[in-house]
């Protein structure tokens, strides 16, 4: 189309001149005589007089005039182009930047929350590795009577036996012993819940010290409102004021064991307490989603061996709980049969991990 317009402009230009010439020396001649003076004076003064193009002329240089701004327009349209995608390239720069930003402080913030779990891994691993070495090695009674002892040493023992398929030695038990060692679900917000001084069948387990005259009607009381409460626990029935008047009972055997603490001597005292205190627990359990479990045989020990009480236990999910006063002897029975077993499985697995030193865990407080 440009090749076609300047063809046309250089005719026009030729026109334009052919034109100019004949206006500049028109007239016949120079000046419209012969070559006088006049004649001349009058052609050169009347020719280079003005230049008047035409209408042919003016048309070619206002066609040339929008040839050129059209060609500029066009320039201004590819400069705004250019402009344009070095802006869309400066925004997918700084959008890649900021991805690239987000992605690695994700890939940081990963990279912390794996730290902080494999350290958190490891303390927890430290610390079952400390209550495992202090189990095993003569640890305080009251690791014992809490449970904290049979747990660590019956999960060491589950984990192994999972890993190697292998069973210890045959260590019998007696029932009764069984039927004196508590065990929950291991869902309660305690470590050591568990019943305590209330017995399946209903009774409490009064200490001597608690069963004088002195303690005779509180006690009498006590023993009718807990076995009521337990036969509504079995019944799924209990209602807000049979348990709402146990409760206050078992205050009031707390608050009558403060007045006698001058009357008492200070073992009898603590013995006291010590049932006091087991008690108000119990209370709060009966009061519990699992109440009725503890009188349907779901959390009772079963079995003729330490290898099958064990099996039962790990198939019901069950853990050891805390032991009432009267329940010590058996506890400590149990604890001996389940680390002979434990040994005999050590034995027959193999060399165990070293257990990391410490100085016991750091969660049970002393009694």
């Amino acid at each position: 189309m440009f090749r076609g317009m300047r063809n046309l402009l250089t005719v026009g230009v030729l026109v334009l001149g052919a034109g100019s010439a004949s206006a500049q020396f028109g007239g016949g001649g120079f000046g419209g005589g012969a070559y006088g003076m006049a004649g001349y004076g009058g052609g050169f003064g009347g020719g280079f007089g003005g230049y008047y193009p035409g209408a042919y002329g003016g048309y070619m240089q206002g066609l040339a005039s929008v040839t050129n701004a059209n060609g500029q327009y066009q320039m201004q349209i590819q400069q705004a182009r250019v402009e344009q995608q070095q802006a869309e390239q400066a925004r997918n720069k700084t959008r890649l930047d900021w991805d690239k930003t987000r992605i690695e402080e994700t890939n940081l913030r990963s990279q912390e929350a794996t730290a902080n779990r494999e350290y958190r891994e490891n303390v927890r691993e430290q610390a079952r590795q400390e209550t495992l070495n202090w189990s095993r090695k003569d640890p305080p009674a009251h690791y014992i009577y809490e449970g904290v002892a049979l747990n660590a040493i019956a999960d060491e023992i589950k984990q192994l036996q999972l890993d190697s398929s292998l069973r210890g030695p045959q260590i019998l038990v007696d029932q009764e012993i069984l039927n004196r060692i508590n065990v929950n679900d291991g869902t309660s917000n305690s470590a050591a819940a568990g019943l305590g001084v209330i017995k399946p069948n209903g009774s409490l387990n009064w200490p001597v010290i608690m069963r004088s005259r002195d303690f005779e009607p509180i006690r009498k009381v006590l023993d009718q409102q807990v076995a009521g409460a337990i036969r509504m626990v079995r019944s799924d029935s209990l209602d807000a004021e049979t348990y709402t008047a146990l409760q206050k009972e078992a205050d009031k055997l707390q608050k009558y064991i403060d007045s006698l603490v001058g009357d008492m001597r200070p073992d009898d005292y603590i013995r006291a307490n010590r049932f006091s205190t087991s008690l108000e627990k119990d209370v709060i359990l009966l009061g519990g989603d699992n109440a009725k479990k503890y009188f349907s045989g779901d959390f009772k020990l079963s079995g003729s061996s330490v290898a099958e009480v064990l099996d039962n236990m790990f198939k019901s999910g069950l853990k050891f709980a805390a032991a009432g006063d009267a329940d010590r002897q058996a506890y400590n029975a149990f604890y001996n049969s389940l680390l002979q077993y434990d040994a005999g499985l050590q034995q027959l697995a193999g060399p165990a991990k070293p257990a990391a030193p410490g100085k016991g865990p750091a969660f049970l407080p002393e009694p």
